[in-house]
């Protein structure tokens, strides 16, 4: 498998994005194409029906941020697409949920976990996630470096046309996002994409500004943040419309997977995920154990060998294909990322841990927080 592409940008937001729509222009369009088809082959939706639900989500984003409004119009401008396009990709997480692919099969499955100082061998902050996701998308991804002036240099692996996923920034802060489903969930356009919310936290400076971009975003759907920054901090939010959960961390370990942890026993909330994948269960409480057999020599290879772990093969950790399974069913690890958020230091796996090893990925603008 090819190295994953790096597309650098660098200036203002729009700026910023024209030069990312431009670089990766082949890659964006084909990602967006094979949105637009996964969505009319499953479930008929039309792309006009598509594009109309976007351009109501344009002022919504313009409200939240207006520079990455500005970004993403950058980045049609690039790609030679429309905005609306472009924000698909950037809402695809909440358009599969209204078209049907949390409530009937799931979210995006992922397993994450971060350890304080204080559990650590070198007294430093790591974080981590296996991403879980179909495997028509492996080939969409990419590492996008931003240097934007007056903000934190971003480094983020998203899918191509899309802002962010998880990553980290020169302040030392890093972010990964797990998919939950919960029984009052509904795909409204009026709160910003999840995936645009991942980077307004990595553009924010500080810890308590990269909560803040979650906090007042005021979602409707669900979904689960884990945030870790240099210096020993994490917390876990796992959002739900209405409220946002906090999870701490124990003994300086943090995990989550795909269920709630902090709405428990309400009678007016129901998860979901954790009766269609059970296996998100025994993944966030597998995570915390396998990081507690190196408890104080909790490394780099200590994360690599959780997310590389098959109790429960296929459905593990390391999640490989089901063979007895069909169409969007047949999810799998498509990458895995380490990140040491004091040496600024991200170490990523393409496809499943198991079969590929890690390669370190430093980028001098990380350290020039």
């Amino acid at each position: 498998m090819p190295p994953l592409p790096i597309i650098s940008v660098k200036g203002k937001p729009f700026d910023c994005g024209q030069q990312y729509g431009s670089q990766a222009r082949e890659q964006i369009r084909r990602n967006v194409a094979l949105y637009f088809d996964m969505w009319h082959t499953l479930w008929g939706a039309t792309r006009p029906e598509i594009m109309e639900q976007c351009r109501k989500l344009v002022p919504v984003i313009g409200h939240y941020d207006a520079d990455i409004l500005e970004e993403l119009e950058g980045v049609a401008r690039g790609a030679d697409l429309s905005l609306e396009e472009i924000i698909a990709v950037n809402a695809r997480y909440e358009i599969n949920f209204a078209r049907g692919i949390a409530p009937r099969q799931g979210g995006e499955g992922c397993t994450a976990a971060a350890a304080h100082p204080q559990v650590t061998r070198n007294g430093h902050t790591l974080l981590g996630q296996n991403w879980d996701w179909l495997s028509r998308f492996q080939e969409m991804n990419l590492i996008l470096e931003v240097a934007q002036p007056g903000k934190p240099t971003v480094v983020t692996q998203p899918e191509a046309g899309v802002l962010a996923h998880r990553g980290m920034n020169s302040a030392g802060l890093g972010v990964c996002f797990n998919g939950l489903t919960s029984s009052r969930d509904k795909f409204e356009s009026k709160a910003p994409p999840f995936l645009i919310m991942i980077r307004a936290i990595l553009s924010a400076p500080s810890f308590s500004l990269a909560l803040k971009a979650v906090l007042s975003a005021r979602a409707t759907l669900s979904g689960n943040f884990l945030i870790a920054q240099e210096g020993g901090e994490a917390i876990d939010l796992e959002v739900s419309p209405g409220d946002v959960g906090l999870l701490y961390p124990n003994g300086g370990i943090l995990t989550h997977s795909n269920h709630f942890l902090s709405f428990i026993s309400r009678e007016d909330f129901t998860d979901i995920l954790k009766t269609l994948y059970p296996d998100t269960l025994f993944r966030c409480h597998r995570a915390r154990q396998l990081l507690e057999q190196d408890r104080g020599e909790i490394d780099v290879s200590s994360f690599q060998r959780l997310f590389r772990d098959h109790f429960s093969h296929p459905h593990s950790i390391c999640r490989h294909a089901d063979p007895r399974a069909q169409g969007i069913k047949q999810w799998a690890t498509l990458f895995s990322m380490v990140m040491d958020l004091d040496e600024r230091t991200i170490y990523i796996a393409e496809g499943n841990p198991c079969q590929t090893e890690y390669r370190q990925l430093t980028l001098p603008g990380l350290r020039q927080g």
